[in-house]
């Protein structure tokens, strides 16, 4: 029987006129303490059940909440099983539709070197080499070497972990990588040569030409990297710790089968590619195929982990003075570190017929600017020869 307070004081009063009235001696004061005392227990008792009831209701909650993120994250579990099974059998049909899919093999230290040859018949030879990551460099370069191709033998190679090449699983020191490159463009007859390199291989290169002065007719770079550019990083993590998160959330993203998923219709969300230039249905298969289930390989991870090594080994070097240079820079990369263009100038020491260009967009300028590349590499290519 729950007993209103309102009803506690009426009857303390009542007692109290009526003790008076019978001619009693009342202490008032006594009974006022004794009825507030009964109020404040009854107050305390009812807040204490009040709270009771709200600890139970924020366990309930929590209880559901729980249950409802752990049902989430089963179904998520349970998706991503779905498609990694899914994807796990499709990669393993399409691996016999990239066998030879293209370009000619070289044996190289026991292993097999893909290379690409277009313009065959001309004499001047340029040896284009990828940045790194590529997943297929002779497909990624495919639109750039059939423009330089009606003036040049161009050779695209992909090195050990790319492409359709071998994976090795030996350490990518910038020695060893260099050593088989170069032993590859050997075999291939190559003597005398132009190198071009975009990104990672600019440092390949610039090691190449002090190893092999004689054989460097010039240095052809696309957006390349350069000594010291790690001394000024843009980002609050090295770019070395960002490219290797990038590409562990890209392969994670591959075995799950999402890149496929998305790629179904349109094999071209799968792929990073010159998107003006009409690849056939074969080559954007293969390209695909080559991006969602081979990208990333072991050799190309454990190239980028000595890629702070690599850099410390040609921190000093420059290209030889018979070699003259020509840098095409990022704008956007200009923009975003200060010394980007700097650094590509102070690794020149022939400067009668050496230029860095800056061309406005990102680090993939031979998919953005790809013909005036062209134009400029024909004409500065005459020049120099001329000059020999």
């Amino acid at each position: 029987m729950r007993i209103r307070i309102s009803d506690m004081l009426d009857n303390a009063s009542e007692l109290i006129e009526e003790s008076s009235e019978a001619g009693y001696s009342v202490d008032n004061d006594r009974i006022k303490e004794m009825v507030f005392s009964e109020i404040n227990c009854m107050l305390i008792l009812n807040n204490s059940k009040k709270n009771g009831c709200g600890k139970d209701e924020e366990i309930n909650m929590r209880k559901k909440a729980l249950k409802i993120m752990k049902w989430i994250v089963l179904a998520l579990l349970g998706v991503a099983a779905v498609l990694l099974v899914w994807n796990f059998f499709f990669r393993k049909a399409e691996q016999s539709k990239i066998e030879a899919a293209y370009g000619n093999i070289v044996e190289v230290d026991g292993h097999s070197m893909v290379v690409d040859i277009k313009g065959e018949d001309n004499e001047t030879t340029i040896i284009l080499l990828p940045g790194w990551g590529s997943a297929s460099p002779v497909l990624e370069f495919l639109p750039l070497a059939e423009e330089l191709s009606e003036d040049f033998r161009v050779t695209t190679i992909e090195p050990f972990g790319y492409g359709l090449s071998d994976r090795v699983g030996t350490e990518r020191e910038i020695s060893a990588i260099v050593e088989e490159l170069h032993e590859c463009t050997q075999k291939l007859g190559c003597d005398q040569y132009y190198l071009m390199a975009h990104s990672l291989s600019g440092l390949y290169s610039l090691y190449w030409a002090n190893a092999y002065p004689q054989e460097v007719r010039g240095f052809i770079g696309i957006d390349p990297s350069v000594p010291k550019q790690s001394d000024e990083e843009p980002f609050p993590i090295s770019v070395v710790s960002l490219n290797k998160l990038s590409a562990y959330f890209q392969k994670a993203v591959n075995v799950l089968g999402i890149t496929r998923l998305c790629s179904v219709v349109h094999p071209e969300n799968a792929l990073y590619a010159d998107t003006s230039y009409s690849y056939s249905e074969r080559e954007l298969e293969v390209f695909r195929i080559l991006s969602m289930d081979f990208a990333y390989s072991k050799d190309i991870m454990n190239e980028i982990g000595h890629m702070e090594d690599n850099l410390e080994s040609v921190r000093d070097m420059k290209f030889p003075e018979t070699v003259p240079v020509l840098q095409f820079v990022s704008g956007d990369n200009c923009e975003l570190m200060e010394t980007w263009e700097t650094l590509h100038r102070e690794v020149i020491t022939e400067t009668g017929r050496s230029e860095v260009l800056r061309l406005d967009g990102g680090h993939y300028l031979h998919f953005e600017r790809k013909m005036e590349i062209v134009e400029k590499v024909k004409e500065w290519v005459r020049n120099v020869n001329e000059g020999f």
